[in-house]
């Protein structure tokens, strides 16, 4: 497949106050993030859907970064649009609305090019539609997946499923320690690498990232930012960074590569905080990556 990455999850519109102001009405929505971000280090194809009211001008960062939106359903009524607001911290976001509209009914229906992907990013989305991409899928060689915690709550069986299912799993501490009942997340992470998966990667917020799996364990901090904009789309970046990373590698499969990915998702994040939406994220050169990376390498040599 010419598409080193399938990303499948929502593209939607935000809404968004903070310190810094507000917005609406912006491009959002965990494919979004993951797929432009991805689009820095391989082929992303997105398998999403949107309403008639999404325009071309909401396209155009994933068009400027070349993203395949062939995959990218239309539908009669409204885009999926969430509504939030930030503290001084921009830790957590208090949700003033979520209106799924075509979102609803989404249901992933892969073409045959899109069936031999052999990379698969599985956006945060319900377990059971993310159950119903990886049947279709032929035979990646790499399957990562993130998840939230409306979904451990409301369809925790069929996340487990998924678990066995694939290769890396995302999620942050508190969605760790939901999952597993254990408060310890070098301990919650083992828990689910008995699950089946091999790389257990729990997102720190502020603190950067852990890595827990039978290969090694570690933690990388993220990249450190005198002002930060807006964490929304963070962690979707991050995500978005590390398999993309990934999939451009005929390896991956090491704890070099691994950690490497890590830093790469920390690093593509830091650039989605410095603005609302994607505005900074899609317009990146190789060289502001590369200046970031080797900042970020001799921040953490002493």
């Amino acid at each position: 497949m010419k598409n080193d990455v399938l990303v499948v999850g929502s593209v939607a519109f935000d809404t968004i106050e903070n310190a810094n102001g507000s917005v609406q009405r912006v491009l959002g929505g965990a494919a979004s993030y993951a797929s432009v971000c991805a689009s820095y280090f391989s082929n992303p194809s997105v398998v999403a859907v949107v309403g008639t009211d999404f325009t071309s001008t909401d396209r155009a960062p994933f068009v400027k970064r070349g993203v395949d939106l062939s995959g990218l359903e239309v539908k009669e009524g409204k885009t999926f649009h969430w509504g939030g607001s930030y503290d001084k911290d921009f830790n957590t976001a208090a949700t003033k609305f979520t209106d799924l509209n075509v979102f609803q009914n989404f249901n992933p229906v892969l073409t045959d090019e899109q069936k031999n992907a052999k990379a698969v990013f599985l956006a945060n989305i319900d377990p059971e539609l993310q159950l119903s991409v990886l049947k279709q899928v032929k035979h990646p060689r790499l399957v990562a997946c993130d998840t939230m915690n409306y979904w451990i709550s409301s369809k925790k069986a069929q996340l487990l499923e998924v678990v066995k299912k694939i290769d890396i799993f995302f999620l942050n501490e508190t969605e760790a320690r939901q999952l597993t009942g254990e408060y310890n997340l070098i301990k919650a992470g083992k828990i689910l690498l008995s699950q089946g998966v091999k790389y257990v990667v729990i997102k720190l917020g502020s603190n950067g990232a852990m890595l827990v799996s039978k290969k090694g364990i570690a933690q990388l901090p993220p990249f450190i930012l005198e002002h930060v904009h807006d964490t929304t789309g963070a962690g979707d970046t991050f995500g978005g960074g590390f398999t993309g990373y990934l999939a451009s590698l005929k390896n991956w499969n090491s704890l070099q590569a691994i950690k490497r990915a890590m830093m790469i998702g920390n690093v593509m994040a830091s650039f989605t905080i410095e603005s609302f939406s994607v505005d900074r994220l899609a317009n990146l050169t190789k060289r502001d990556i590369n200046k970031r990376l080797k900042d970020y390498v001799k921040m953490l040599q002493f």
